[in-house]
């Protein structure tokens, strides 16, 4: 399935899940980073869904995405003559995961992690 802006941050939404609801001892660090990803979606950045890896590869239950935004080297680096993939290289690299709609919907409202 390709994934929009848009699904992904339906996703998002629906995946934020009160702390009386966590059972995971890494329950509390997949919702920081859930609200990272969201953040940085939602505030319009880059970003790509990882469908061809094996280990690390959209699949059923997790969608796994970079997203690239303007952190600290973006600003360091910028002289004004570099070409906008020069410029993307220069933006930070942050790896995600969220649940699929699917792992959702199996969960009912409940810790998908």
């Amino acid at each position: 399935m390709e994934y929009t802006r848009e699904d992904l941050l339906k996703i998002c939404e629906q995946a934020f899940v009160s702390e009386d609801k966590w059972h995971d001892r890494d329950s509390e660090a997949a919702q920081s980073k859930l609200g990272e990803c969201y953040a940085l979606l939602k505030d319009g950045c880059e970003f790509e869904v990882i469908y061809d890896d094996d280990i690390c590869g959209t699949d059923e239950n997790t969608i796994w995405l970079y997203t690239y935004s303007k952190g600290f080297m973006y600003y360091e680096s910028v002289w004004g003559n570099e070409t906008p993939k020069e410029l993307k290289s220069y933006k930070e690299e942050k790896h995600f995961y969220l649940p699929t709609q699917k792992r959702l919907d199996e969960v009912n409202g409940e810790d998908w992690y």
